[in-house]
């Protein structure tokens, strides 16, 4: 019979050989356990900060302003995946991520506090890392792919002699299978230029009516075509002009749009709303669609990913959600979808409503 560790060995097994950085507090906010990596990242000993106010050996961004730990504001509330900085031993600034959790006893007291946290520069270098070696590689691409469709386009016009009706037929879908890889390519670099802040956001002052109705009239032969009809709502609490950048916030729009169409069967009806909740402009886009599986709904804003169940109306880069992502991310705003399966899917964008900034 295989003996398992008590409580208390388990939890040190597990704290020990956590690869983020891991301390404990008590209800006075003092250290009274720090694993191997914090001492890593930090570059303290764990018998030099235990019984120190972790402020103290922290010297966190936040300390000053805003303590996860020490925020009353709702008792159970978690910090999951917030950024700050920190300082280590040596005064050396550090980026982290970090979550953090608390534990109350019967009485509502804090008795033990939890924060993990890791080195985000790593993160960053490996991102630009990917977008380095990305754009290399779709730029190395694009020479090719656009010689060889003008050597097409060449031959279809007779340059090299006369070709017979199979031969045209075979170079056309060759053509047309050339663009696609083109435009897959053109979308990834540009795709990478938002993400990395190449591309400027130029918000200017917009009537949400026309513009909306724009966005409709571009995507309208699509829906006629499916037999999809696109109804608009916008809030009457939208008084007056909103401040985007509105070539991009258009290509959210038209994409989530496209989207809808493409996944809804005919005869059905694709919801355009803007409202306002909070101090923020909201759009959502919803459908009557196939829907997502709930366990892949996290994933759908990830580069090239594609439902297990949107297989057989795939069509495009698999780009789209991506780009709308590093879109509204650049507005300051945040992009989100609700789902269930044989009932639809709806998208909704969350934009600052400001003033003229």
């Amino acid at each position: 019979m295989v003996t398992l560790p008590s409580r208390r060995k388990l939890f040190e097994i597990l704290f020990e050989g956590m690869p983020t950085g891991c301390f404990l507090v008590d209800n006075n906010l003092e250290i009274i356990a720090f694993n191997r990596a914090a001492e890593r990242l930090t570059g303290w000993k764990r018998e030099e900060v235990i019984g120190k106010p972790c402020s103290q050996v922290m010297r966190s961004s936040l300390c000053g302003q805003f303590c996860p730990l020490k925020d009353d504001s709702a008792k159970k509330k978690e910090y999951i995946a917030r950024e700050a900085t920190i300082k280590n031993k040596f005064g050396e600034e550090i980026p982290i991520c970090f979550s953090s959790s608390k534990v109350f006893d019967p009485s509502g007291r804090l008795e033990v506090g939890i924060e993990i946290f890791r080195d985000r520069a790593d993160d960053e270098r490996l991102q630009t890392l990917r977008n380095h070696i990305i754009s290399i590689f779709a730029h190395d691409i694009k020479t090719p792919v656009s010689v060889t469709a003008g050597l097409i386009n060449r031959i279809l016009a007779g340059k090299a002699g006369p070709i017979t009706d199979k031969q045209r037929e075979y170079l056309e879908f060759i053509l047309k299978e050339n663009m696609q890889v083109e435009l897959l390519i053109n979308n990834l670099l540009e795709l990478l230029s938002i993400e990395s802040g190449r591309r400027q956001v130029e918000k200017i002052a917009t009537d949400l009516h026309s513009f909306l109705k724009e966005a409709i009239e571009e995507i309208g032969p699509k829906a006629q075509a499916n037999d999809i009809k696109i109804t608009l709502h916008i809030d009457s609490a939208i008084k007056r002009p909103v401040y985007l950048d509105q070539i991009q916030i258009k290509r959210v729009i038209t994409n989530l749009l496209d989207n809808a169409i493409k996944y809804s069967p005919k005869g059905s009806t694709v919801e355009l709303r803007a409202e306002l909740k909070d101090g923020w402009l909201i759009f959502s886009v919803k459908d009557q669609g196939i829907g997502i599986p709930k366990e892949e709904l996290p994933h759908i804003f990830e580069y090239f990913f594609r439902a297990s169940n949107s297989k057989e109306k795939a069509e495009g880069t698999g780009l789209g959600l991506a780009s709308a992502r590093a879109i509204v991310e650049s507005h300051g705003g945040r992009i989100w979808a609700k789902s269930q399966e044989g009932v639809g899917t709806t998208f909704f964008v969350r934009l600052p409503y400001e003033p003229d900034p």
